[in-house]
């Protein structure tokens, strides 16, 4: 296991109580988060990411995740800030409560959730920035894709798109694995 492929890097948002961690081996990422979850008015999990300015598709294979809680999070978002209250968006599966797209619309607002359908990794996730429109996606094998929703959510030119993960409890991480990631 190795560091992660420039330009990609990886940090906390948020106070977890368990500091998360990432490597990049043979075209998979593996990523480890703690944190309370990436919902409320304040997020807490790893992400691993780099800034981006414009329109953005974010796909990824969440190969595996482990089951710290029946809503653990793993997917695919796009975020406006590092701060924990920053508004963004989330296509994520977890393991008992399937496929979602949950976002916040303004900085410190609550999180809404949409439920995409049921299901856990391995499954394809993927996030399209066009303007302030985002849309989610889910997909079973990569080439078949079913539209979860697609939201209004203003945010400026210049974004932070990434991998997140989150155990949705503060004693323990949950540990993804992410292939087939690309970012265009």
């Amino acid at each position: 296991m190795g560091g992660l492929p420039s330009p990609w890097v990886t940090a906390n948002v948020g106070t977890p109580s368990i500091a998360g961690s990432a490597t990049y081996s043979g075209g998979t990422y593996t990523v480890a988060g703690s944190g309370a979850d990436i919902w409320g008015t304040s997020d807490q999990f790893r992400f691993v990411y780099y800034s981006l300015s414009g329109n953005a598709t974010i796909t990824a294979r969440v190969a595996s995740q482990t089951n710290s809680n029946v809503w653990a999070k793993a997917g695919v978002m796009i975020r406006e800030s590092l701060a924990a209250n920053s508004r963004h968006a989330m296509t994520m599966v977890t393991p008992s409560n399937g496929l979602r797209l949950q976002y916040r619309a303004t900085a410190g607002g609550s999180s809404t959730d949409v439920n995409g359908s049921t299901g856990t990794a391995p499954v394809w996730v993927r996030l399209v920035r066009s303007g302030n429109t985002f849309t989610s996606y889910r997909s079973a094998n990569g080439t078949t894709w079913t539209q979860i929703s697609s939201q209004s959510i203003t945010m400026g030119t210049t974004v932070y798109v990434g991998l997140a993960v989150t155990s949705h409890t503060n004693s323990a991480l949950s540990t993804a694995t992410f292939t087939n990631v690309t970012v265009n």
